[in-house]
This record gives C-alpha cells, sequence and structure tokens, in this order.
C-alpha cells in the first residue's frame, strides 16, 4: 500500500487497541518497525494517534503521550545502533512497564499476563523485521511482503471494532478496503483468507450479518481493472432491489462511497497496478530497443571500417610521401617548430593528408576546428595550400585513391564477423521477466512511491535497471533497493545514484562492483623523433568493465602513429557494442586478416577487467611482456611471441583471478624488454607499488629513458591499480 496511507491507518485505528486493555501490544511493533527504517514516520505517527486517541479512547490518551515521549528517546538515542537484539529488549521493556503504569496491578497472575503480551510484541516486530529487515534472503512459504499487510490489515480491523457507523460496526468497512486491497494488489491467497478469519471474526463475536459479503468481495477484486467494482456494485444494487435484509440502505450507502474512494485513487494506493503482461510488454520493448541499437552500433562500426581502412597501399605510399615533402620544406625550417609539435603530437598526419587530399576545396577543413586553428596559427599556411595542390597533381594522389578489389577476401572475412556476431548473441542468457515482475512489487510492497522503473538490459551478467523514487533520498533508498534485487537476482546488484530532481530520486541497478581501478598512462617518442609510433586506449564499459590497450606502430614517426591509432579505433568502436570480448577481439583480428594487402601492421595489448568477478583476461597480438605485481613483493609475467597484429590469426588470452593493491602494467616493447637489465627493472617498481598508478608510469619511463637500453625506441606504459571495494 502508498506508503503514507498506510501510516495514517496504522495510526488511526491501531492504536485503538488499547481499549481491549492490552495496553500497546499489538500497536508498539508496528511503531517501531515504521521508526526502524524511516525517523519521519513520527511525524505522522504521533499526530494521527493522538487525534485517534483523544476523541475515541480519551482515557489513554496520556499514556500515548508517555508512550512518544520513550519513542522520541529511543530515535535519540538507540536509533542508530540499528541493533536488532537491543532494539526487541526495548520492545520489551517499554511494552511491560506501560502495561504495569496503565494497568497499575502488582499481582503475580497479571504480572504474568503483562509477560505475555510483551513477548507477543516482541515476536510481532522480531516478524516484521524477518520479513523486509535483515539480510532480506530470499522468501519461503513463511516470509513473504503480502503478510505483513495482512497482520497490519487485522490490528486496523482490530482497532476499528471499537468504532460504530450507522448501527454497524466499522471493521465491516475497513475490512472491505483492506479486501479490495489485497485482491487488486495480486495477493489472491492472502486476501481470501484475510477476509475469511475477518468474516469468522465479525460475524461469531461481534455478530456483523454483513460480513459474509467479505469472501465475495475478495472474490470480486481478483478481477483487474474496473471489473471488480462493477461486480460489486451490481451486487450491491441487486441486494438493494431485493430488499435482502444482510445490507442496510446506510451500509449499501457507505460501501458504494467506499468503492468510488478506491477507483478514484487506486492508482495512488496500490503498490503495484500493471498487470503482468504489461510489464513484460515493456520489457520486451526495451530489450529489442537494445537489440535494434546494438545492430546500428554494429554497422556504423562496419562503415566505420569501410571509410577508413578500404584504400590501396599505392595510394598510402603516395600521402605518406607527400606529407614528408611538406614538412620537410615547410616545418623543418620554422621557428615555430617546437611549440608547434608539442601542442599538436599525434595530429600532424591527419592534418596533413586532408589538406593534401582537399587542398582544391574551399571546405575542406571546415569540420574539424582543430585543424582550422592549427592552420590558422602557421606562418606558411598560404605556402602549405598552394603546395599540397601542387604534391597532389604531381602524385596523381586523386588518381590513386581507388578501392581495393579484394573481394572475395572481404565476403569471407565479414561472413566469419557476422556468424561470430550470431554465436554470440545466441549464448547470451536473459533474466526472466519473471525477475522484474517481482523487482517492480517488492520495491512497491515495501511502502516506496515508484514513480518509474524501465529494464534496458536483461542479460544475468550484464542487467540495467531504471527506477526513480518520490520522496526518498538516495541514502534511504540504495540499501533497501540493493537488499530487496538481491532476493530475485543470483549476481549481486549496486545501485548507482543517477540524479535527484523534483523530489525524486533515479538510480541504477547494475551487477555488483567488487572492484576499484585507478589508472596512469604515459608515452615517450624515442629522442629525435616529435611524434611516438605507440597509442594507448582507456575505457570504462558500462558492464561494469574496465578496458587497456596499448598497440605499438611498425617503425617511428607519424606512420607508425597512424598505423597504432587506426588500431585502437577499432578496439574502441567494437567495444561500444555489447559483444564478448572474445567476438570483439576475434572480429577485429578478421579484419586485419582481410586488410593484410595494406601492409599496415601494429601490434595490439589488451586487457579487460571485470569489476564484479573480480578477473583480468589478457590478450596479446604480438604485445610485450605485462606484469602483475602483488602487494606481497611477488609478481607474475604474461608473455607474447611479439608477432605483429594482423599478420597471423593468433591470439594469445590468459584470465587471471586479480587481488586487493594489485598493480597491472602494460607497456610497449620499448620499457620492459629493451632495457639490457630487466631484472633491476622489476627490483624497481616492486619498490614503489605503494605509490598512485600516475606516479608509478612516470617513475618506470624515468626508469627506462635513464638506464642503457638496447636500442632506441617509443615508450608507452599504462599502469591499474586494483582496490577492493568494502
Amino acid at each position: 500500500m502508498n506508503k503514507y496511507l498506510n501510516i495514517i491507518l496504522i495510526s488511526f485505528f491501531s492504536v485503538l487497541t488499547y481499549k481491549y486493555n492490552i495496553g500497546f501490544t499489538l500497536y508498539l511493533p508496528i511503531v517501531f518497525f515504521l521508526l526502524f527504517y524511516s525517523e519521519k514516520s513520527i511525524f505522522i505517527l504521533i499526530p494521527i494517534s493522538l487525534i485517534s486517541m483523544f476523541f475515541l479512547a480519551n482515557e489513554g490518551f496520556y499514556y500515548t503521550i508517555v508512550f512518544y515521549m520513550f519513542v522520541i528517546i529511543y530515535i535519540l538515542f538507540f536509533k542508530k545502533r540499528n541493533n536488532n537484539l537491543l532494539n526487541s529488549i526495548l520492545v520489551f521493556l517499554l511494552n511491560y512497564s506501560l502495561l504495569v503504569l496503565i494497568n497499575k496491578s502488582f499481582n503475580i497472575i497479571d504480572l504474568s499476563i503483562y509477560l505475555f503480551y510483551s513477548i507477543v510484541s516482541v515476536i510481532l516486530y522480531n516478524y516484521f523485521i524477518y520479513n523486509l529487515g535483515g539480510d532480506l534472503i530470499k522468501q519461503n512459504k513463511f516470509r513473504n511482503f503480502g503478510y505483513i499487510e495482512v497482520i497490519t490489515g487485522f490490528i486496523i480491523v482490530a482497532g476499528s471494532t471499537t468504532i460504530e457507523i450507522f448501527d454497524t460496526n466499522l471493521a465491516l468497512f475497513t475490512s472491505m478496503f483492506y479486501t479490495m486491497y489485497l485482491s487488486q494488489n495480486k495477493y489472491y491467497t492472502h486476501s481470501l483468507f484475510f477476509s475469511l478469519m475477518v468474516t469468522v471474526i465479525l460475524k461469531v463475536f461481534l455478530k456483523v450479518e454483513a460480513s459474509v459479503m467479505l469472501p465475495f468481495i475478495s472474490i470480486f477484486y481478483i478481477f483487474e481493472g474496473m471489473y471488480g467494482s462493477v461486480a460489486l456494485v451490481t451486487f450491491l444494487i441487486l441486494s438493494y432491489l431485493l430488499d435482502f435484509s444482510l445490507l442496510s440502505l446506510e451500509v449499501i450507502e457507505t460501501m458504494l462511497g467506499i468503492i468510488l474512494f478506491f477507483e478514484l485513487f487506486k492508482y495512488t494506493i496500490l503498490s503495484n497496478v500493471s498487470s503482468k503482461k504489461e510489464v513484460i510488454k515493456e520489457i520486451y520493448e526495451q530489450s529489442m530497443e537494445g537489440v535494434n541499437k546494438e545492430i546500428i552500433g554494429f554497422a556504423s562500426f562496419l562503415d566505420m571500417f569501410a571509410r577508413n581502412f578500404s584504400t590501396s597501399s599505392e595510394f598510402k605510399e603516395k600521402i605518406n610521401e607527400a606529407i614528408n615533402t611538406l614538412t620537410r620544406n615547410y616545418c623543418e625550417t620554422c621557428g615555430n617548430k617546437k611549440e608547434c609539435y608539442s601542442n599538436n603530437k599525434g595530429k600532424f598526419y591527419p592534418y596533413f593528408k586532408n589538406l593534401i587530399l582537399y587542398s582544391k576545396r574551399s571546405d575542406y577543413d571546415i569540420d574539424n576546428t582543430d585543424a582550422v586553428r592549427f592552420f590558422n596559427k602557421c606562418p606558411n599556411k598560404i605556402q602549405l595550400r598552394r603546395s599540397a595542390v601542387i604534391v597532389n597533381e604531381k602524385l596523381a594522389i586523386s588518381k590513386s585513391s581507388t578501392k581495393n578489389n579484394a573481394l572475395v577476401a572481404q565476403i569471407n572475412g565479414v561472413s566469419q564477423i557476422l556468424r561470430q556476431y550470431t554465436v554470440d548473441n545466441s549464448i547470451k542468457s536473459e533474466l526472466n521477466f519473471d525477475t522484474f515482475i517481482n523487482i517492480k512489487k517488492a520495491i512497491c510492497d515495501y511502502g516506496f512511491n515508484l514513480t518509474y522503473f524501465n529494464t534496458k538490459k536483461i542479460l544475468e551478467n550484464n542487467f540495467l535497471i531504471e527506477i526513480g523514487i518520490r520522496g526518498v533520498n538516495y541514502l534511504e533508498c540504495s540499501q533497501i533497493i540493493e537488499k530487496i534485487c538481491n532476493n530475485y537476482i543470483s549476481c549481486k546488484v549496486t545501485a548507482n545514484f543517477v540524479k535527484s530532481e523534483r523530489g525524486k530520486t533515479y538510480l541504477n541497478i547494475t551487477p555488483k562492483i567488487n572492484y576499484k581501478v585507478d589508472y596512469g598512462s604515459g608515452v615517450l617518442a624515442v629522442d629525435g623523433n616529435n611524434v611516438s609510433g605507440d597509442n594507448y586506449l582507456i575505457k570504462q564499459l558500462p558492464r561494469p568493465k574496465l578496458i587497456a590497450a596499448i598497440s605499438d606502430g611498425m617503425g617511428k614517426g607519424y606512420t607508425a602513429s597512424e598505423e597504432s591509432n587506426a588500431t585502437l579505433k577499432l578496439v574502441d568502436e567494437v567495444t561500444n557494442v555489447d559483444l564478448a570480448t572474445e567476438t570483439s577481439l576475434q572480429i577485429l583480428n578478421t579484419f586485419y586478416y582481410i586488410q593484410d594487402y595494406l601492409e599496415n601492421y601494429s601490434t595490439l595489448d589488451f586487457i579487460e577487467i571485470d569489476e564484479n568477478l573480480g578477473e583480468a583476461l589478457f590478450y596479446k597480438m604480438g604485445a610485450s611482456t605485462s606484469y602483475i605485481f602483488h602487494y606481497d613483493g611477488t609478481f607474475e609475467k604474461i608473455e607474447n611471441e611479439n608477432l605483429p597484429f594482423g599478420i597471423e590469426e593468433i591470439i594469445e588470452t590468459k584470465r587471471l583471478k586479480i587481488m586487493d593493491k594489485d598493480i597491472i602494467i602494460l607497456s610497449s616493447d620499448g620499457v620492459f624488454e629493451n632495457i639490457v637489465m630487466e631484472d633491476e627493472l622489476e627490483k624497481f617498481i616492486r619498490g614503489i607499488v605503494h605509490l598512485s598508478p600516475q606516479k608509478i608510469t612516470y617513475e618506470i619511463l624515468n626508469y627506462a629513458r635513464s638506464h642503457q637500453k638496447k636500442a632506441d625506441d617509443d615508450m608507452s606504459v599504462i599502469t591499474l591499480k586494483i582496490e577492493k571495494c568494502a
């Protein structure tokens, strides 16, 4: 039931059970349970309860004030301890003390009765906590959110039996309301049980003949929508027309009023108004939308590949020759050379390539603001433009930019990719749709005002549920939401904060993040070069996984940088598609295989860290040795035979468990395998593992630069530091 309406009903009616000479035995455990999760409930409990007692049980009004004085003391001094044993003791002592204070009797029989009532109060409190508190383990036949609704319903009905309206006990109407609510909220067995038990109590003990209507109401409201209300209204009208002595006109009118109220405020009262079919439809539509986005993303990746990697080797050679001609004639003798090279590392090749290709067009650089800024600052801009036109015509670059005709190889390669893509999608395991239905219902049953529920991804190890809750902040609801979701999803979850606006808190439910990864990176070009042939990529995926990669282009300078950068662009694009990592790397390898005629080779050192499972997956395509340095001083090597990426379809992989405070180091072959005394570098790193990842990276590059090397080469390093989440 809606959280606030539920508290109002409890506050007004359950406190009236005081009139049965049991003190606050039934009222107290509910109050403590509500306060256990939200102190704000007291702002509804106190005024409504005092109003009820003042007008309907005046003799207990001052005892209610005393009761809430103890409750306030509890909130101030004990609530933050959140200790269930302590809370149970407080419930027992407070109930026992109030019974003695109210009844002022100290004989052994009465004291024994007070003891019994206090034990009942403690049992009720612990059952509430058992159902919704603690670790929120999976429900069983004795443990279900609906049972709390039924128990509080019984207590509210018990309190309302002390009031009469139209010469009819008010319990008839409160039990009617609860029966309607339980049936419409899909607690069918709970509703029938509740209606039958209340019928027996009201008819046998209070002689309320009309209570025999309750089981029929329970059955009528099993129907969804307005059908239950229509059936009940029809039944009441027939009763009036046939002059049943069972129901008086006043009772029928009151029941019609309750029906109207229920229909008008159904979407506020009920926890779960959407049917199972509607939820499944929403999930299905979201899943299909996700599949469509994946297909579109994959198609975009293919377009990017065709656009950027289908030129001939002759064309590449002419472009490189043209760029070298321009830089040699203008850049090498330029007074701004040092500053220009420093500010535009890794960007010269695309700037000059576009200048040469489109030098005859006035808008050749209009879509690249960096290029516009670069050439506007160039003192040789006009001469460069003229020379680019001459070089283009002299080398016949425009004519040579034809597409390669290796059609059979490309078709076979694409076919292999599509087969791999299909296999990858077919082996994905999806969560059962009932999982999301149960999660949504459980969140509502708990009392949260759920305003938004959207399932974006439904895979067992890659799911995403977006939810919005009104009236609570992130700290108040995040742990409860996680516990509820853990009931139904075997993979533990994390409730990630998204935003708060207009009184609503939005969260994303994802697989639990057990490990956080901090990282640092750095690149040094070989002495005498302004551009490094190495490039790197670090990227956080939403699964939750992190990838890092280093690519080393063949040779040095601009050409090597372009080759390694192209490799990492492919990695970046293909990891945007929701594929298994093995599939993504197989696709990359296939593309390089069918484009072998480009003679465009580069290595790839790739790692994927699963922040949920705590695993590192290494892919080495002709790459250098990687290291895992453990906090105890030991380390592991992950080695490769250094075959250039794309020359052979060989992917070397290794999956390892990661530990807290592990340091993982990826580097190009200009570092570890280029240092004469490699064991000294390993020893050096063991002594700096306590530093931040970025500081470790700088120290490694400085060490490699200042010690004896086998050959001059570009150097790049990525350092990853693993931290286990609390």
